[in-house]
């Protein structure tokens, strides 16, 4: 009790970071829903034909991952460049003005295709600031932790991921409840995309307020002792000159005194064996492995995926999407909170896997067995939907917070900035490449060989 009353401050720190998790999980879970509204569709004149809708339904969705790609991207320079802080509040003002420009867009267009390509523009701004959101903040919370719940909170980031997704699963559902299936008022999607602000707002209130220092790490890697040492004491709540004079010994005894790297030398640097080449590719691989469990192409398309499972009626599958959000959070938290330190990093990720495997393999089974209507095989179909929670449940074990804990934890700490560029980079590369294809597969194949 006297530990979590101690690093009382650096835990809030963390939290109000992992904020800018709902921020990415809200844009993530909100883009669904709205792809299957008759307003959504009416407003921005999208075809009829599944292919040419699938095709229109990839490139929006997928204009948001580019600009989150181009977001890590940045990350390679501008938290070393300006600082943790500075980049974090920069991500949030860039994602407020993506959201503006997505809710305004289609005033005054004189053709759907002016506001069709409006809508692309903000949604690139958009994740411009997730994108660089999601690349500083892991690696923000590694550096003002403290070591005995470092992978508690790196997870807390994924927790408000999955939490910003079910609160949009519900807002999506709330507002088809609202205007109705049929409606063509673009209120519906404007409502929707408005929210968005919500999570950047309180995203920013957070940073700016005095819980959130600049990293004590960054600090003395570009040579301010001091306002290390002060960041160091508002972070631990300690006013014991030693505990945070150690603290602040044992950081500079780990960068060895050496000034920011710069990008050019830190490239260098990590080529320089095999060992620390590895490390920093691990937040890659595992990003990478990540995507490709498929889990973002049920996240963006859920309501059609459901309804190929046999649940008609957009409300029913916008009610069932939000149910998988609930239980999103639901084992995500609480293997944050039961596993990840007993069961360990790795036994997490392999025993996740698994259960995802299972549970495509079996849907896939099912869909290639019941043919066009799966609803005709009941009680089968329910016990499918079941597996799609299943598969959810395996994420939350496996492939959800682990991920970022062991992004943050594996690079070596002198280069731990570099290697979350790498890692965030390739999370919204293949991102983009899962939500790009998976309309379109769902479209031209079997809807059994798509899962």
């Amino acid at each position: 009790m006297l530990q979590v009353d101690k690093h009382r401050n650096a835990y809030t720190c963390g939290l109000l970071a992992g904020l800018y998790g709902l921020l990415f999980g809200w844009d993530t879970g909100m883009i669904g829903g709205l792809l299957d509204s008759a307003s959504f569709q009416h407003s921005f004149a999208l075809p009829s034909g599944s292919q040419s809708l699938a095709n229109f339904k990839g490139n929006i969705v997928s204009t948001l991952q580019a600009g989150c790609f181009l977001g890590a991207a940045s990350a390679l320079l501008l938290p070393d460049r300006i600082g943790r802080r500075k980049s974090l509040i920069l991500a949030a003002l860039v994602a407020l003005a993506g959201t503006a420009v997505q809710t305004c867009c289609a005033v005054g267009a004189q053709h759907p295709e002016q506001a069709l390509v409006q809508l692309y523009v903000g949604r690139s701004i958009g994740g411009f600031g997730v994108g660089l959101a999601s690349s500083v903040v892991p690696t923000y919370i590694a550096e003002i932790a403290p070591k005995e719940s470092r992978g508690q909170l790196s997870c807390s980031f994924q927790l408000f991921v999955v939490t910003g997704m079910m609160i949009a699963f519900f807002v999506n559902y709330g507002l088809s409840l609202r205007f109705g299936a049929a409606s063509q008022d673009p209120t519906e999607w404007r409502v929707a995309f408005g929210l968005q602000a919500l999570p950047a707002l309180l995203a920013l209130l957070g940073t700016l307020s005095p819980y959130c220092p600049e990293s004590p790490r960054w600090l003395v890697q570009h040579g301010s002792q001091d306002l290390a040492r002060d960041s160091l004491r508002r972070l631990h709540k300690s006013s014991e000159d030693v505990y945070v004079a150690d603290l602040l010994a044992e950081i500079s005894c780990d960068l060895q005194g050496s000034a920011d790297p710069g990008l050019k030398a830190a490239c260098r640097e990590m080529l320089t064996d095999r060992m620390t080449l590895y490390r920093c590719l691990v937040p890659a691989i595992v990003n990478f492995l990540q995507q490709w469990t498929g889990v973002n192409g049920v996240n963006y398309y859920s309501p059609q995926i459901f309804r190929t499972l046999g649940l008609r009626g957009r409300s029913t599958g916008l009610f069932a999407t939000g149910i998988y959000g609930v239980v999103k959070v639901t084992t995500t938290f609480l293997f944050m909170c039961l596993a990840i330190e007993q069961l360990g990093r790795k036994w997490c990720l392999i025993i996740g896997g698994l259960i995802q495997c299972f549970c495509l393999w079996w849907i896939g089974t099912f869909l290639a067995i019941a043919g066009e209507d799966p609803a005709r095989h009941k009680g089968i179909a329910y016990l499918t939907i079941a597996m799609l929670y299943l598969f959810v449940i395996g994420f939350g074990l496996g492939w959800s917070g682990p991920v970022w804990t062991v992004s943050s934890e594996v690079p070596p700490q002198r280069l731990r900035a570099l290697a979350m560029s790498l890692g965030t980079m390739s999370n919204w590369l293949f991102n983009a490449c899962v939500a790009r294809a998976t309309p379109n597969m769902l479209a031209s194949v079997s809807d059994a060989a798509a899962l």
